[in-house]
Parts: C-alpha cells; structure tokens; sequence
C-alpha cells in the first residue's frame, strides 16, 4: 500500500482545522458576538474562511452585530446574504440574530486616550443617573462623579467639549445576554466599544483573538 504523505503546509492546515473544531465544541452555552465582520471591511479581514467553518460548526448563540441602514452602509438582508456566499449555512443564519448596532458611541474618549476604566465608570454613572448624552451633564454631575470616582482626565475632556459620549440602546440589547465571546473588530475601535459596554453592565467576555482584525 503506498504511504500517504502529508507536507508541512497540509500539517498546518489540519492543525488549525483541528483547533476551530475543539474551539466550536468549547462554546456550548455561550453566546458568540461577531462584530463589524461584514463586507465593507472585508479587507481588513485576514480570516473569513476559517472564521466561516467555526460559526457552521460552533453550538454558540450566535448574534451579528454590524454597521448597517443607520451608517449607510448594508441593510440586514443583504449582510445575510453576503454572509451566505461565503459559505455560512442556512441553518446557522436563521438561527442567529442580527442588530445594527450604530457606531462612535464612546469613540471621543477611546480616541483620546482616556483609560478605558474611566470611560466605564463615566457610562455607569450616566445610566444611574438616567443620562444619555454627555453634553447633559452638568457641574453638580461632575462633582458628584469625582468625588465618587478619582478620574478627572475624562471630566477635563468633556465637561466643555462639542463631542460627547452617550448611552447607545445597543447597551439594551446586550445586557440580557451572558456567556459572552467575542470576535472581530476593529480592536481599537467598534470592537473596543462592545467591550466598554459589556464592562459598564458588568458582563464577563471573552475575546477569540484569531478572529479579530
């Protein structure tokens, strides 16, 4: 009988296959976020296949959260759709839930370099105070929110700035979810909001690194 030879890059290929099916069988009773993974970033995005074979695989909960109508960009049919020619099967599709999440909600502190534990603390005081747009907030707030947190770097941002922060209803939908993982991107942008959010309604996460751009 003639050996069967595999080369290196066969190896690999198994390997990693191997790994997306281990990984797809630890999700079981988890609920998997995919963020922005959708065609207007798709060039940013280095693992489409091997991200397609673990959501046809993967027992998760699995939600879309995308950029859609609201940004002008792709209506959920269409995202759906796109989704189904690369290859995600029908059953794992109706399955899923999709939300067009909006975009830039905490995005002028994030790109400001404030410390993401102030950001938190800032949006979990706004909701205790029923606030939504921090153009609201006024001076008794920003005592009152010193006094109870040592942050005065985001007040020194925002207190009199024409940019703001605000509560988005993402936040809603997201605070009955748990068990939560996390894919996509960008880390530094969209993705890092969905973090903030989950860490302001003290959600645990995890993140799947080989799966964000």
């Amino acid at each position: 009988m003639k050996k069967l030879i595999i080369s290196s890059k066969q190896k690999r290929q198994l390997i990693k296959e191997s790994r997306i099916l281990t990984e797809s069988i630890s999700l079981i009773g988890k609920t998997l976020i995919n963020v922005d993974i959708q065609p207007e970033y798709e060039s940013a995005i280095h693992f489409l296949p091997q991200w397609v074979k673990f959501l046809n695989k993967t027992n998760a909960s699995i939600i879309f959260l995308y950029n859609g109508g609201q940004m002008g960009m792709i209506s959920e049919s269409e995202y759906a759709h796109w989704l189904f020619q690369l290859g995600v099967k029908e059953r794992v599709l109706n399955s899923s839930q999709f939300y067009d999440k909006g975009y830039a909600y905490f995005r002028y502190c994030i790109d400001s370099a404030i410390n993401e534990d102030e950001i938190v603390s800032l949006i979990k005081f706004m909701i205790h105070k029923n606030i939504n747009d921090s153009r609201d907030l006024d001076e008794e707030f920003w005592d009152d929110f010193v006094e109870t947190y040592p942050y005065e770097d985001i007040r020194d941002l925002l207190e009199f700035s024409d940019d703001m922060i605000n509560i988005p209803d993402l936040m809603d939908f997201l605070k009955y979810k748990n068990n939560i993982v996390l894919t996509g991107g960008g880390i530094y942008e969209c993705l890092k909001e969905v973090e903030i959010a989950l860490m302001a309604l003290d959600k645990s996460y995890q993140i799947l690194n080989e799966f964000t751009y």
